[in-house]
């Protein structure tokens, strides 16, 4: 067998080797893009051109939560009590929403009630036995149901505290190699809804979208661009196709 039927034999492995990266590549996009089934999956989205003029009312599709925020378990609270600075103290919230609150009243459910409702139960059992109209104040001090999750196509996928889009995706190390700038969705669960949006950072950044707010419990996810994909197999082929001897 020559050397130059063994380059043609490899030249055509090389070939194969693209073709098949290409029909992956281009599966996995369609699967990021499809949209969930059953009956958990949320609304259908609308994805905006950049120069779409709609891209610009987008923020107002998503009902935004409700402002005041109900304590969830794992938050850190700081409570005080005006001139009693024994009382004072750093909680954190149990996973069944419970603090505890030595040595005066024990255990109290926190989880599910905004600073205001634990600030009033707190005064209420301490002035049935211990002090004469308590000053209660709950601080939030570090509130996990405020944080929100960035994943797919981005640099470092994770849980991060924002209150923009840009601001969000600029956290997590922006956009990756083979993210969609024109795809990029926003999960949110408003009165126990779950309702999505699609945004364009590229229209965002050239000043025709606005830069939508961002809530605590919201999800954003970046798709995957089915060009920057493809183009990424064709390197790792054309990589591979280098260290083959004789091509």
């Amino acid at each position: 067998m020559t050397l130059e039927s063994n380059a043609s034999k490899k030249l055509q492995i090389v070939l194969v080797a693209l073709s098949a990266s290409l029909l992956i590549g281009g599966c996995q996009q369609t699967a990021s893009r499809g949209a969930p089934t059953g009956a958990g999956a949320p609304p259908p989205t609308t994805a905006y051109a950049a120069n779409d003029s709609r891209s610009t009312s987008a923020a107002a599709a998503i009902p935004a939560p409700s402002p005041e925020y109900r304590i969830s378990p794992q938050d850190m609270l700081e409570i005080s009590v005006y001139q009693v600075p024994s009382l004072n103290r750093s909680v954190q919230v149990d996973g069944s929403g419970q603090i505890f609150f030595p040595p005066l009243i024990g255990g109290v459910q926190a989880g599910g009630r905004t600073a205001r409702d634990l600030e009033a139960d707190i005064t209420a059992k301490l002035t049935a036995k211990y002090i004469k109209s308590p000053q209660v104040t709950v601080f939030i001090k570090d509130a996990i149901g405020q944080r929100i999750i960035v994943d797919g196509a981005v640099r470092r996928p994770g849980l991060y505290s924002a209150k923009s889009l840009m601001q969000a995706l600029t956290q997590a190390g922006g956009v990756d190699d083979i993210g969609d700038r024109d795809s990029v969705t926003v999960f949110r669960v408003a009165d126990q809804q779950r309702t999505s949006e699609t945004y364009s950072l590229n229209a965002i950044r050239r000043g025709q979208a606005a830069d939508p707010p961002i809530f605590g419990g919201d999800t954003i996810v970046v798709a995957e661009s089915g060009p920057r994909v493809l183009w990424a197999a064709v390197k790792d082929v054309a990589g591979a196709a280098r260290m083959v001897p004789g091509l």
